[in-house]
């Protein structure tokens, strides 16, 4: 039952603090210091995904059907073993809670889709404003709007995300988003060919902290659909 639930104090007054921004910048610095401008461009454009790490050469690929049907079964594994641990909750019971506590998760997602509608409205603006040739200052305007729309919507993301850290789902997510990681990461040998990149799982985990960041990125880049 949800009043059960027992939801960590400083999961609930940690969410937006100026140390949270701080970390969310210094995150998306760290992506964009190590990952140039023309390289996200390619990978953007062609799929192309292979980048030097130390004395390595690395690339995440996209999985092929076989191992899309392992990841799915890793998943699954992971969902009823949690499932079976009552020290998990549900995420539906998650936003029970919470919204008891006056924290209505739902409607934050609300407000996202709805500026998800307002930058796309914008946008729109700025194309046709473009189009016409407007002023600068027209539309320094309207890309100030949104640059802060754009903002809001972190914001928001950052604040749901938080919330729901602890939800069973989320953890099934983040193990089946490491699995997946971990599964098609490739590195090229002395030989010149690729191989996979990671033995076993648990050397992934203990692998260094820099490399999956790039890695995490180049997946966001190529394969979201299995997000």
């Amino acid at each position: 039952m949800s009043e059960d639930i027992k939801i960590p104090e400083a999961s609930i007054e940690a969410v937006l603090t100026a140390e949270q921004k701080q970390a969310l910048t210094a995150v998306q610095e760290q992506v964009a210091a190590s990952l140039d401008k023309d390289f996200i461009e390619e990978v953007t454009r062609n799929n192309v995904s292979e980048f030097n790490y130390k004395e390595g050469v690395y690339r995440v690929v996209r999985p092929n059907y076989q191992q899309k049907q392992e990841i799915y079964k890793e998943r699954v594994k992971k969902f009823n073993s949690l499932l079976r641990d009552k020290e998990y909750i549900l995420e539906k019971d998650l936003k029970k809670t919470y919204l008891e506590r006056g924290i209505d998760i739902d409607g934050i997602t609300k407000s996202i889709q709805n500026l998800e509608v307002r930058k796309t409205a914008m946008q729109i603006k700025l194309g046709d404003l473009l189009k016409r040739e407007a002023t600068d200052t027209d539309c320094e305007a309207v890309k100030t709007e949104i640059m802060t729309i754009d903002a809001e919507i972190t914001q928001k993301l950052l604040e749901r995300q938080t919330l729901l850290e602890f939800s069973l789902e989320n953890q099934v997510l983040l193990h089946m988003y490491n699995h997946m990681t971990y599964i098609i990461t490739e590195r090229k040998d002395a030989s010149g060919n690729w191989i996979k990149a990671f033995n076993t799982f648990d050397e992934f985990m203990k692998s260094d902290e820099e490399l999956i960041t790039k890695l995490a990125f180049l997946i966001t880049m190529t394969n979201r659909e299995m997000l």
